[in-house]
C-alpha cells in the first residue's frame, strides 16, 4: 500500500504541476488517499478514510480529495449494488464524485497506477467493467479525457504501459 501511494502522488503532483493546481493539497490527498484501506479494502474505503481524517481533524479538503478518488466518482446504483458502507441516498451531485481539480488530479492518478505501476486508462477501464461498474467506467474516461485537455497532453502518454 506505501508503494502504491507513494506512485499515486508522485503521478499526481507530475499532473498537478501540468495543470496548475494546489500541490500542497494534491500531495496530502495522494499520501492519504488510501488511508480508509486501514480498516475496509472495498471501494467503500474513501468514505471510511475520509471519516478517520475528519475525526483528526485533518482539513476538510483534503478528506474530500480521498472520499473523492474511488475511479471516479460512486453513482448510487454503484453503492447500492456493492452494497457499501455509505450512505445510501439520491445523490445529485453525486456526492463521491471529484468537483475540484486536486480531487479530479488525485482520483486520475489513482486510476493510472496499479499496484505501484503505471497504466493506461484502457485497463482501468476494463477492470471496473468486469466489476459491473460501467456508470464509474463511463466517468473514469471523461475525467480522463477532461484532464487530458487541461494538461494539454494525452495522460496515457505519461504512463509507461
Amino acid at each position: 500500500m506505501l508503494l502504491h501511494s507513494k506512485a499515486v502522488y508522485e503521478l499526481a503532483v507530475e499532473i498537478g504541476k501540468r495543470a496548475n493546481a494546489n500541490l500542497n493539497l494534491i500531495t496530502a490527498g495522494a499520501l492519504l488517499h488510501d488511508i480508509g484501506r486501514s480498516k475496509a479494502n472495498g471501494l467503500d474505503h474513501g468514505h471510511i478514510g475520509a471519516e478517520i481524517l475528519r475525526k483528526k481533524r485533518v482539513n476538510e479538503k483534503v478528506a474530500r480529495i480521498v472520499e473523492r478518488h474511488i475511479g471516479a466518482g460512486l453513482t448510487k446504483e454503484d453503492v447500492v449494488k456493492n452494497g457499501l458502507y455509505i450512505p445510501k441516498k439520491n445523490y445529485v451531485p453525486i456526492t463521491y464524485v471529484p468537483i475540484t481539480l486536486e480531487e479530479k488530479i488525485v482520483a486520475e492518478a489513482n486510476n493510472l497506477i496499479y499496484g505501484s505501476k503505471r497504466v493506461r486508462i484502457e485497463k482501468t477501464i476494463e477492470r471496473y467493467k468486469k466489476e459491473g461498474l460501467n456508470n464509474s467506467a463511463e466517468h473514469i474516461l471523461k475525467l480522463h479525457k477532461e484532464l487530458s485537455k487541461k494538461c494539454k497532453i494525452d495522460l496515457d502518454d505519461l504512463c509507461t504501459d
